[in-house]
């Protein structure tokens, strides 16, 4: 079995080194185990724990694994604490990541959950591509660099004082971004729901961390234009306030909490 991205069909090469360094930053430091398989390797990785001795690792036989297909990849830890120790969630953390950039993790498998497991479905599961190219070889064949038909630039794009570089394709004078790229200028966070088929950009919620009374406490925030913006409830909270919406005035109304004019009434009476 080979550890060479290269030989992994080129939409899911693309994806690899964006995952991997996203995961570094986590503190996650991954390595490829796995990447694509012969008809040999996988009729012989079956046969373990079967005809063959040792463990059971894989349930379906040639051409059934997205493995023979380019489609998939397989990892391990890489930190010094065990390769597949996963005692403190770790490859949780990592999948998570990996659906960040579209990939479908296999510990997500409910009946044979395979944790060091993604693979890209963009051109469906194996009895898809079975059914419309029959082998893998044919599948290979349409494999296009699509980086050759188009030229692509580097164009540095600003936003809040915020440069970045972009690397970006450069069509009859038309310039096309990365969403993920522009989403990580605009301070949004990027997730795509496979029920609607919608990509959707939110605002990246910060924990802020505000002293009040020597007493740190941390509070979700909005960071727009250098200002946070805080949640207003969890604000009012570490001042000392209840905070609530009056529907026939239409207003925002903020109140000191019981527990403090108790307190007030306590010591004015004394």
């Amino acid at each position: 079995m080979s550890r060479d991205i290269t030989l992994l069909h080129p939409d899911v090469q693309h994806i690899i080194p964006n995952f991997l360094e996203e995961c570094k930053k986590q503190g996650l430091i991954v390595k490829i185990t796995d990447t694509l398989r012969s008809k040999n390797e996988q009729d012989n990785l079956y046969a373990q724990g079967r005809t063959k001795p040792g463990k059971i690792v894989t349930w379906v036989k040639y051409p059934y694994s997205n493995h023979n297909w380019g489609m998939a990849f397989d990892i391990c830890r890489n930190d010094g604490k065990g390769a597949y120790n996963d005692n403190d969630g770790w490859f949780k953390k990592v999948g998570k990541i990996g659906k960040k950039f579209g990939l479908d993790w296999g510990g997500d498998w409910k009946n044979t959950p395979d944790k060091p497991h993604f693979e890209l479905t963009k051109y469906g599961n194996t009895n898809t591509l079975i059914k419309k190219y029959t082998l893998p070889e044919n599948f290979k064949k349409t494999w296009i660099n699509e980086e050759k038909k188009y030229m692509f630039v580097n164009r540095n794009y600003s936003y809040n004082g915020k440069i970045k570089c972009l690397n970006v394709i450069n069509e009859k004078g038309e310039n096309y971004v990365k969403i993920r790229d522009l989403a990580e200028l605009l301070n949004k966070n990027i997730k795509y729901d496979n029920e609607t088929k919608i990509t959707i950009l939110d605002d990246i919620i910060e924990n802020v961390k505000v002293l009040v009374n020597n007493k740190e406490h941390i509070i979700k925030s909005v960071k727009i234009n250098d200002f946070n913006f805080m949640n207003t409830r969890e604000l009012a909270n570490v001042l000392g306030y209840e905070t609530g919406y009056n529907e026939t005035l239409q207003k925002i109304y903020f109140t000191l909490k019981n527990s403090i004019i108790h307190k007030l009434n306590f010591i004015k009476g004394r």
